[in-house]
C-alpha cells in the first residue's frame, strides 16, 4: 500500500476545506449531522502539525463544531479531539490517491471508542457528490479501500433547509 509519507507534500494536500462524502465513522453516519466538513490549518511545519476544525449542521440546534488536532508521527498521524472529547484518540493515514488531488482517503485506526478502523472520504466542495462516489468506485485500488471497506461505506446526501412554513406564506 502506498501512502502519502512526506510531511511537506501532507501539509500541501491537506491545507482547506473537504467536504465529508463518505464514511464508517459512526459519528458522521448520524442522522442530526449534516453536510459534515473539516477544514485542516497548518500549526507548524516541523514537526509537521494540523489543526482540524469539523463543522456540520445539526436541524434542531444549528451550526456546530469540533477541533482536533493531528501531529506527524513519522509515517502516521496521531490524531486527539480538544475541548470536551479530549478523550477521542486515534491515528491515521491519508492514501496516495494519484487520480486527483481534489479527492482522498483517511484510514483510521483502531481507538477505544471506535474498536474497529474507519475510513473516511473527503473531496474538495466544489466536487459533485455522485462523482466522488462514481470516482471512488472505479479506482478504490488507489483509495486503498478493500472490497469490505467500500461496501461498508455510507455515502452522506448533502443536506439542504427546507424553508420554514412562515416563509412559504405570503
Amino acid at each position: 500500500m502506498s501512502r502519502v509519507a512526506d510531511p511537506a507534500e501532507l501539509a500541501r494536500l491537506l491545507r482547506g476545506t473537504w467536504a465529508i462524502r463518505a464514511t464508517t465513522f459512526p459519528y458522521w453516519t448520524h442522522e442530526a449531522r449534516k453536510n459534515p466538513r473539516v477544514s485542516f490549518e497548518l500549526v507548524r511545519n516541523s514537526p509537521l502539525q494540523l489543526r482540524e476544525v469539523y463543522e456540520y449542521h445539526r436541524p434542531d440546534k444549528g451550526d456546530r463544531e469540533v477541533i482536533a488536532e493531528a501531529a506527524w508521527a513519522g509515517r502516521h498521524f496521531s490524531w486527539r479531539m480538544l475541548g470536551r472529547s479530549r478523550l477521542l484518540a486515534s491515528a491515521y493515514v491519508v492514501s496516495d490517491t494519484p487520480a486527483t488531488a481534489d479527492i482522498i482517503a483517511i484510514h483510521y485506526g483502531k481507538s477505544t471508542l471506535l474498536r474497529q478502523p474507519a475510513v473516511t472520504i473527503l473531496a474538495r466542495p466544489h466536487l459533485d457528490p455522485d462523482q466522488v462516489r462514481r470516482s471512488v468506485s472505479i479506482d478504490t485500488h488507489s483509495f486503498e479501500l478493500t472490497a469490505e471497506e467500500f461496501w461498508r461505506l455510507q455515502w452522506l446526501v448533502p443536506y439542504t433547509a427546507s424553508p420554514s412554513a412562515s416563509d412559504s406564506l405570503a
